[in-house]
């Protein structure tokens, strides 16, 4: 899922649909690697709220895959980053127009207000998104039914905070450590990782240790955005407010988005 635009009648008409298929093969254990990434396909369900056969849903999963890989592409980069910094604004229920955003001179990624937003993923080892993309494409456009794209998957392992926490290192440290060398001031940069795992899924109701590794690079303030969370690990007294005033709260999300 990368971002899912549903109104309350194309939603309702999509999981009618989707309820009757699944009730025809409750009888199979395998479940569809469908996980829904669709990326804005609700002009394509308004303009079909009939009943839905194998191959208008194969059509909307290859128009979703399609639309997947633009989104990845190197020239969206920024409009990625811009994404992950308007989800956390509306876990956070932070009001925003499109015009407060603003590319900056990396670093930071992304400008809003007072803060400089500086944006990473963290995702499965060995996981690489355009290429999982590509190969789904390609998955999509040779299926001639619903049932050819089954495919079992791996039900990820629950780990709590302080494990999920050490996904963030290799990448936290990295960039603290290229920044230093430039000579950049950490204390300005409000950092944002976006956690995108198919393997691991994070305890909410675990304890958050101290990120105390992280507090000590020097960033002013850390949030983690999830496909179905969003919480502010720190924030120090110079960060943005509506980040101090969130501080340490995990906000669930309605509707799950990942990558």
């Amino acid at each position: 899922m990368l971002i899912q635009r549903w109104t309350a009648a194309t939603h309702s008409a999509l999981h009618s649909e989707w309820q009757a298929f699944a009730q025809k093969h409750s009888k199979s254990r395998l479940t569809f690697f469908f996980r829904d990434r669709l990326y804005s396909l609700g002009s394509h369900l308004n303009a079909k709220l009939g009943p839905m056969d194998d191959s208008d849903y194969l059509r909307l999963l290859t128009i979703a895959a399609e639309q997947a890989n633009a989104f990845l592409s190197n020239a969206r980069k920024w409009e990625r980053e811009r994404w992950v910094c308007q989800r956390l604004l509306q876990g956070l229920n932070i009001p925003y127009r499109a015009d407060e955003f603003a590319p900056a001179g990396e670093p930071p990624d992304v400008l809003f207000r007072e803060a400089n937003f500086e944006v990473f993923f963290v995702l499965d080892e060995g996981r690489r998104l355009n290429d999982e993309w590509r190969d789904e494409l390609q998955r999509r456009r040779s299926a001639f039914s619903l049932s050819q794209l089954v495919r079992r998957e791996a039900k990820p392992r629950r780990i709590p905070a302080n494990e999920f926490l050490l996904r963030l290192a290799p990448t936290l440290r990295k960039k603290a450590h290229n920044y230093k060398e430039r000579g950049m001031d950490l204390g300005e940069l409000d950092i944002i990782a976006f956690a995108s795992l198919k393997r691991e899924v994070l305890d909410l109701n675990s304890h958050f240790p101290p990120p105390t590794e992280y507090l000590r690079q020097g960033w002013r303030s850390l949030s983690l955005v999830g496909p179905t969370f969003a919480r502010v690990l720190f924030a120090h007294p110079d960060a943005p407010d509506f980040l101090r005033s969130n501080l340490g709260r995990s906000i669930v999300f309605d509707v799950g988005i990942s990558l």
